[in-house]
């Protein structure tokens, strides 16, 4: 039996093992922090750190499951002042918009050594599956975690309709 793989493979995990190795990981970067070596710079992925990829606004991530009576919208809104929530219902569409605060970020871009993280302005449309009833709807925000229950309209049922002879 014949082995079929690149003979280049094992060049290449061992480049890896140096980049990664977590012993070493930081071993350039002895008198962190300065301004003359960053971690960003040798190890990083340009989508993340360069400042015109950086939205204006974050897209809010949600989960939506229903009952036999409701629809449930529920995302994670860590960090967000609930006086800053605005929601709306626009027929179908549920909008979710809000803010971030940015207390717990750090001084400057250039002391991040990784972001994933956005602060800042936040929002959410969704285009809601069926007829909700919207007098109904109710938000209740616990543990950093928005719940948007949105109450089922009956829809109406099918009549048979007479027609009538003059």
């Amino acid at each position: 039996m014949q082995d079929n793989y690149d003979p280049n493979w094992f060049d290449h995990l061992k480049d890896l093992e140096g980049h990664y190795n977590p012993d070493k990981f930081f071993s350039n970067e002895l008198n962190k922090p300065n301004n003359r070596h960053s971690v960003k710079n040798h190890f990083h992925a340009p989508a993340f750190v360069e400042e015109a990829e950086i939205p204006e606004e974050a897209q809010l991530s949600i989960d939506i499951h229903q009952d036999q009576n409701n629809l449930y919208v529920t995302c994670p809104i860590a960090g967000a002042d609930p006086a800053t929530l605005d929601l709306n219902l626009d027929k179908d569409i549920l909008t979710i918009k809000g803010q971030r605060s940015s207390e717990f970020t750090a001084e400057s871009q250039d002391q991040y050594i990784y972001q994933e993280c956005y602060w800042g302005k936040f929002s959410r449309s969704i285009i809601l599956p069926l007829p909700v009833k919207p007098e109904k709807v109710e938000a209740t925000l616990k543990n950093n975690v928005l719940l948007i229950t949105l109450p089922k309209a009956q829809e109406d049922k099918s009549i048979r309709i007479k027609v009538k002879e003059n």
